[in-house]
């Protein structure tokens, strides 16, 4: 029902260099900042175990380094609106535009030209963040409205976990590239039709998600052995600041490299299951009637017109 070819998301990938250079700089730096964080957190815990005369302080330090890093990743996803239109809608555009033949320019001018793109295409930051937190909504819950998915998949999360957030980007990318004069009505056809074929949109989500993670574990355990060098730095010693390390770089690496290369499998898979298909009013009625983000998505197609522009 579905192919995907590799060799044409590698080049997809290879051919937004300046901004695959953009995303591994940003997610460099928020899981730098992630390592500080832990690292901070760990090391406030470690003196208040010794300063309650604890037997084993190197408890407390662990307490401290998962408040260190769930501090950290909450300031994270406080930015998330940023980094949805600098990282992850750019590289969508590059993407799209490279798979449907069109000029995806080399050199410092892609970053510029993307960001116009995205500007044109969805208007102000605050639009996208909005259109963005529909599609999430709706699509969260398309698994409970479709037919034929099986115990499985139809249970609650499961649909997000499958695509590892992969489908959110499609039914994105599909507002981008349907380009109609308006990107919520784009992704509102979009949604129905993932609702439509959503066991097989979802089965290849979940093989791509699948092999996506197991590089991920390579890459970790490749990050190892040069972070073991570190572990000093933790308190009390032990493997704990290493494996940290480790996982806070294989998850950059993951969000920098793996996750566009993931995108350009998936875009190539809806593309191709939901080639000539429109999308079904038994399927959007559904949808509207169960959903009221679907219909929030739906009144915002009336009345939306682009802003000016996307701010940064």
């Amino acid at each position: 029902m579905w192919t995907v070819t590799i060799f044409k998301a590698l080049v997809l990938v290879l051919r937004t260099l300046p901004q695959l250079a953009v995303r591994l700089l940003v997610f460099s730096g928020i899981a730098l900042g992630l390592a500080v964080a832990g690292f901070a957190g760990a090391w406030v815990g470690y003196r208040m175990g010794l300063g309650r005369g604890a037997t084993n302080p190197e408890t407390f330090a662990l307490l401290g380094g998962l408040g260190g890093l769930a501090l950290g990743a909450s300031l994270v996803a406080f930015r998330r609106d940023w980094l949805l239109h600098a990282v992850q809608v750019r590289s969508i555009a590059l993407l799209v535009d490279g798979m449907d033949g069109k000029r995806v320019p080399y050199g410092p001018g892609q970053i510029a030209e993307a960001r116009a793109a995205v500007a044109a295409r969805f208007g102000s930051r605050a639009e996208l963040h909005s259109l963005d937190r529909l599609i999430r909504g709706v699509s969260g819950l398309v698994t409970r409205v479709a037919e034929g998915l099986g115990p499985v998949l139809t249970l609650p999360g499961i649909g997000r976990i499958a695509s590892g957030g992969q489908i959110q980007r499609v039914i994105l990318a599909q507002a981008y590239r349907a380009r109609p004069e308006n990107a919520w009505e784009a992704a509102h056809d979009a949604l129905v039709l993932y609702t439509q074929n959503a066991r097989h949109v979802l089965t290849a989500a979940g093989w791509i998600t699948l092999v996506g993670w197991l590089v991920t574990g390579g890459a970790f355990l490749l990050f190892l052995a040069p972070f073991s060098g570190l572990v000093a730095g933790w308190p009390g010693g032990g493997p704990t600041g290493g494996l940290v390390l480790a996982g806070l770089g294989a998850w950059a690496f993951r969000a920098a490299l793996i996750e566009p290369f993931a995108f350009a499998c998936l875009m190539q898979a809806f593309v191709r299951i939901t080639a000539g298909q429109d999308p079904l009013p038994e399927w959007r009625g559904r949808l509207t009637q169960f959903c009221d983000r679907f219909r929030q998505l739906g009144e915002r197609a009336v009345t939306w017109a682009p802003a000016a522009g996307i701010e940064g």
